[in-house]
């Protein structure tokens, strides 16, 4: 295997790593990874519109659809018509999702916190740069393969 081969390969294999380590720690708090991020992103946001959600995220509607009823099932969020877009449907936390998200997001948020010091302004820049022309370039070499 030619090196310019295996810098790829441990590349997404670092990422493998990161989503299991990162799935690891939503575990722990009685959440699967993609329920804590969409508990953020709705704790983060005033109303948060499944759509959004599979844009964000680059994940199949049914997958996040699953892991809002999953929520809602858990009445950690409700689901409420929007006024502009009577189709539409917004996320809000529930009473007891947002006493779950202080409960459990916020040692998560905190060792995020941590994470930015530990990794410093300038990095988390870098990497984040570094992330997005990965994501690009998968995404233009993706739409070249022969299908």
């Amino acid at each position: 295997m030619d090196e310019k081969l295996k810098a790829i390969i441990n590349i997404f294999s670092l990422l493998r790593k990161a989503n299991g380590l990162n799935r690891e720690r939503a575990n722990y708090y009685g959440l699967n990874d993609l329920e804590s991020m969409i508990l953020i992103q709705i704790g983060m946001n005033e109303k948060v519109k499944q759509k959004t959600l599979v844009n964000k995220f680059k994940a199949p509607k049914q997958t996040i659809n699953s892991a809002i009823m999953n929520l809602k099932e858990k009445e950690f969020i409700e689901l409420r018509r929007d006024e502009a877009d009577k189709r539409a449907k917004n996320l809000y936390l529930t009473k007891k999702g947002e006493f779950r998200m202080r409960e459990v997001l916020v040692p998560i948020e905190e060792a995020n916190r941590a994470m930015y010091e530990d990794l410093g302004e300038g990095n988390v820049r870098e990497i984040t740069k570094y992330l997005e022309l990965l994501l690009d370039s998968i995404s233009n070499n993706f739409m070249k393969e022969d299908r």
